[in-house]
């Protein structure tokens, strides 16, 4: 979420978002750049000419790559990214994006770590950082007594943004089924009785 929101503002014209399986393989790699990158006609059948018309294409104009879930990412595919980025022609920026273990996957291909310009880690919001950014992020927050949001936080979202987004979404649900006009006690247990264990 955080990556999406910061291309979103910086780079929202230039940036390819790449659906791919777990595990991918160089060739999952060039469907998924032929796809979001909306190429005319059939992918080529033999991957020397596969890459060439990726080359070329990533050669027009600069280009940011989102690879997400790149932690479930095998060697064969950091290797395909590294041709990719290291071909003089190409004019990119590849951000990988993922989860639990990310880092040590990336950091376990040494050719590629020696190229990662930036490591961003996202951590848990602070309490202070949940205070000021939760009722800035959906106006049905806004008007929350700091002690409510307080204990969702302690009790079910635990600082984690994306825990926050799912909540708020039973949030909404639940004072139109419920038809409430405000978060209170007995919405936000209506809730934590649809989320289970978070």
């Amino acid at each position: 979420m955080s990556v999406n929101s910061a291309l979103r503002h910086l780079a929202p014209d230039i940036t390819h978002r790449l659906e791919l399986r777990a595990g991918p393989t160089p060739r999952d790699i060039r469907h998924g750049l032929f796809q979001a990158l909306g190429l005319p006609g059939e992918p080529p059948a033999r991957p020397i000419e596969f890459d060439t018309l990726l080359k070329e294409a990533l050669a027009e104009e600069f280009r940011v790559l989102v690879c997400d879930e790149a932690q479930w990412m095998k060697k064969t595919g950091f290797e395909f990214w590294r041709h990719l980025w290291d071909d003089k022609r190409t004019n990119i920026a590849v951000i990988f994006a993922g989860g639990d273990g990310c880092y040590k996957v990336l950091r376990r291909e040494p050719m590629l770590a020696s190229r990662i310009f930036i490591w961003q880690e996202f951590t848990r919001m602070s309490k202070d950082e949940v205070r000021a950014t939760i009722p800035a992020f959906h106006p049905v927050w806004a008007d929350v007594d700091t002690a409510l949001i307080d204990a969702i936080d302690k009790q079910a979202a635990h600082g984690s943004f994306r825990n926050w987004a799912n909540i708020t979404t039973h949030i909404l649900a639940g004072m139109k089924k419920l038809n409430r006009k405000k978060v209170d006690e007995n919405l936000v247990l209506w809730v934590y009785s649809k989320i289970g264990g978070m």
